[in-house]
C-alpha cells in the first residue's frame, strides 16, 4: 500500500472515473516497485464500477502512459507510473 503514490495521483488532471481507478491502483501498489496484482473484479468492487467500465478506464490509463499492464504466468500486474511523471516535471 502506497500513500506516496496515492498522493501523487491526486495532483494528476484526469476525469473522475479514470482518476478513481488510478487512485485505487496507486493505493494497492507497493511503493518500492509501483506494482500491484489485482483482479478487475476487485477493482470493480473497490471503485463501485462495472467490470467493463474498469477495463475501459484501465485501457485508457495504459494508452495515456499512467499505467503499464504486465501479464505473467496467467496473472496480471499493474505498474503505476505517476512517480516517474512527478520526477520528470
Amino acid at each position: 500500500m502506497s500513500f506516496h503514490l496515492s498522493n501523487l495521483t491526486w495532483d494528476i488532471e484526469l476525469r473522475a472515473m479514470p482518476k478513481i481507478v488510478l487512485l485505487c491502483l496507486s493505493h494497492l501498489s507497493l511503493q518500492s516497485t509501483c506494482e500491484c496484482e489485482v483482479t478487475v473484479r476487485r477493482l470493480s468492487f473497490m471503485c463501485g464500477m462495472s467490470p467493463s467500465a474498469v477495463r475501459t478506464h484501465v485501457e485508457a490509463l495504459v494508452s495515456r502512459g499512467f499505467v503499464d499492464e504486465i501479464g505473467a504466468d496467467g496473472r496480471t500486474f499493474y505498474r503505476v507510473k505517476v512517480a516517474a511523471r512527478d520526477e520528470q516535471q
